[in-house]
């Protein structure tokens, strides 16, 4: 087994796709599975609409496991994947946003108190 390690970005040739992801073989002489999850950070629904046998692709190591098989990722590497905001985590914590959503929570709750509003008259009225 070469000196590979977790985190080291390879380079290698697509030898054989299948349903759940592409076989590379890396420069070393070794192969390594790239999931179908970790193709791309869009949908991939067929591993052919995105890899081809012959392609060369660079990828990220991200596990070798103790019998030696190497799990890699194209994805890691991928410039349009999610990145955290400054100021707020990936669930829209950033100043921007939360701003955003105070307004909307203004908006639902006049709506709501109009809603409840005309729903007692209404009531009232029934009696």
């Amino acid at each position: 087994m070469s000196e590979l390690k977790e985190g080291a970005v390879v380079q290698g040739e697509v030898i054989s796709t299948k349903p759940f992801g592409a076989f590379i073989k890396l420069e070393s002489g070794e192969t390594g599975l790239v999931h179908i999850s970790q193709i791309s950070t869009k949908y991939v629904e067929k591993v052919e609409d995105v890899l081809q046998v012959g392609a060369t692709v660079k990828a990220k190591v991200l596990s070798i496991d103790p019998s030696g098989k190497i799990s890699l990722s194209i994805k890691a590497l991928s410039d349009d994947r999610p990145r955290e905001k400054k100021g707020g985590d990936r669930r829209g914590g950033g100043r921007k946003n939360s701003g955003d959503f105070e307004d909307m929570m203004k908006k639902w709750m006049k709506s709501s108190e109009e809603r409840l509003s005309a729903l007692a008259a209404k009531q009232k009225r029934n009696r």
